[in-house]
């Protein structure tokens, strides 16, 4: 049996090999902005506020069509059977089918209607409120990747921590044990050691499921499942906030928070339709016109029947119940609510921004402080090894000397996302908070 391979065969051949050995390759670890970038694609919110405002944005050329011309044509066709008894001038009645059709075209251009400028005044700033909402939206897909990014680098030194005090105390447990059995130490600290390794064992279990409900929750985010992050490198640099004064950020905030600009436009666009109420008991003016062209039939025989007509059309409301007087004093109340909520909004953007500025600058601190705590504990964890080995400590006091390492370095690991978290805080409250600074973030990364 002979088989004939081509040049094209033996390429498709080597191509799939290539793309085979390439999938079962090692995967990509990803970083901060790749992550984003995949949010920017998947997550659910951002497609939320885009397509909220793709819809906004159509106010603007909806109330701008109120006041360009307006044109409508109308035909209609209809059979008719007239049945005429008697003489109509002189001629003898009958039974007559005939068919009845023709066509009006309208034309209206407003030439006074103050609603009209108040809607189109609303829908610019609608428009404008939309852009801010969904730059707002934008940050806060930041904030929230990179968040979930921390998160799971977290989980997972918690997990690594704790499978190196697991297998510290393992080995503190087999020491134990042999020293027992040569009558060096009694068997209460075997038991120790035994309860510290079972404790362990199960602090490991909940970190694994902690590292998994971190990987889900950064799922919901992204749409698709990443187990592979560039950690966090020791090239992190602890920057202080510039300018280092909180006032100065809270004014740069009230200038450039954008749910603050947000409510700001809602504010105005409910004080708008206090105006737009108002203008309901004013007159309008239009300029009319219309041409119509009617053929018809009878008894008197067939006709046709144009009518063209151009003129002003003044409407002056008089009465509508009191729609108009109760309509605008519920825009007042709006009006009124809007100005507490705005109030609240400004309030609040305060406190978030001074809240933020301060965490930044504890966080710096704090991650200070707890290198200094890492270093001493682990000084301490060996001089406790140390003297356990001459016998001047017992094994309880390496256990907890261990113990205590373990947990010094996973606060000092979680206290260093957190400093990098508030720093993104800090620029979201003030509104100036961009991509670059993600790219500063990914600088540190391995």
């Amino acid at each position: 049996m002979q088989i004939n391979i081509t040049k094209a065969s033996l390429l498709y051949l080597l191509t799939m090999g290539i793309l085979l050995i390439a999938s079962h390759g090692p995967a990509r670890a990803n970083s901060l902005i790749d992550i984003y970038s995949m949010a920017k694609q998947s997550d659910t919110d951002i497609h939320i506020a885009e397509s909220r405002y793709n819809a906004e944005y159509q106010a603007r050329p909806i109330a701008r069509a109120n006041i360009l011309p307006q044109a409508s044509i109308s035909a209609n066709t209809t059979d008719n059977r007239r049945k005429v008894d008697g003489t109509t001038f002189g001629i003898q009645g009958d039974t007559v089918d005939f068919n009845e059709h023709g066509y009006t075209l309208s034309i209206n251009q407003a030439l006074y209607h103050h609603d009209f400028y108040v809607q189109l005044r609303q829908a610019k700033n609608s428009v404008a409120r939309a852009q801010i909402d969904l730059d707002a939206a934008r940050q806060d897909l930041m904030v929230r990747s990179a968040d979930a990014y921390f998160n799971v680098l977290a989980t997972q030194d918690a997990l690594t921590f704790r499978k190196s005090e697991k297998e510290a105390i393992g080995r503190q447990l087999e020491q134990a044990k042999k020293r027992f059995e040569v009558g060096l130490i009694a068997i209460t600290d075997v038991k120790e050691a035994q309860a510290s390794y079972d404790l362990v064992t199960a602090r490991e279990i909940d970190a694994q499921n902690a590292v998994e409900i971190s990987k889900a929750a950064l799922e919901v985010i992204i749409a698709q499942r990443v187990d592979l992050l560039h950690p966090l490198s020791d090239r992190m640099e602890l920057v202080w906030p510039e300018p280092n004064d909180p006032e100065d950020w809270v004014y740069k905030a009230l200038e450039q928070n954008l749910t603050l600009l947000s409510s700001e436009y809602t504010t105005q666009i409910a004080n708008q339709e206090i105006k737009l109420q108002q203008s309901r008991h004013l007159p309008t003016l239009d300029i009319v016109a219309s041409h119509s062209d009617t053929d018809t039939g009878g008894l008197t025989g067939s006709r046709e029947v144009e009518d063209t007509r151009i003129g002003i059309e003044l409407n002056i409301p008089l009465t509508t119940g009191g729609r108009t007087y109760y309509r605008t004093k519920e825009a007042r109340y709006n009006a009124e609510l809007a100005q507490h909520q705005h109030e609240k909004v400004r309030r609040e953007t305060i406190q978030s921004t001074r809240d933020a500025y301060l965490n930044t600058i504890a966080g710096i601190s704090r991650v200070k402080a707890l290198a200094r705590a890492l270093e001493s504990t682990q000084a301490a964890a060996q001089a406790a090894e140390a003297g356990f080995q001459v016998g001047t400590r017992t094994s309880v006091d390496v256990l907890l000397a261990l113990q205590e390492t373990f947990l010094a370095k996973q606060d000092h690991s979680r206290a260093r996302y957190d400093y990098l978290l508030n720093t993104l805080r800090l620029k979201q409250a003030a509104g100036i908070l961009s991509v670059d600074d993600l790219l500063k973030i990914d600088g540190w990364l391995n």
